[in-house]
């Protein structure tokens, strides 16, 4: 985020969620095992799901990505029709010197 606007980041990717959640890609499907969620990614039916207390094993994610502010856009699409958009927001900091030293209170805010 540079000048209060979200810039493109050259990444695009096409995936099946379904297979990637069986796949556990990234770490998913531990990441929702161990989060406060009534979410099953591949038995997606009609009512309210929630997601809190979210936190990624980020040792799946690629070691280098930039510091700063996110915009995740998500098209879920089921043939040519789009089903929902979902829009998530994050940032990424640089992360202190010993990492497991942060206070516990930070890791489970509800």
């Amino acid at each position: 985020m540079m000048s209060n606007e979200y810039r493109i980041f050259p990444v695009f990717v096409t995936v099946n969620v379904c297979a990637e959640y069986t796949k556990n890609s990234f770490g998913a499907k531990d990441i929702l095992s161990k989060t406060n969620t009534n979410m099953k990614p591949c038995d997606m039916k009609k009512g309210f799901y929630y997601v809190y207390n979210l936190m990624p094993d980020f040792s799946k994610f690629p070691p280098h990505l930039p510091c700063g502010s996110y915009k995740i856009v998500t098209t879920v699409s089921y043939h040519s029709d789009r089903t929902y958009v979902l829009e998530l927001y994050g940032k990424i900091k640089d992360k202190p010197v010993d990492w497991r030293k942060i206070p516990k209170k930070i890791w489970d805010r509800k």
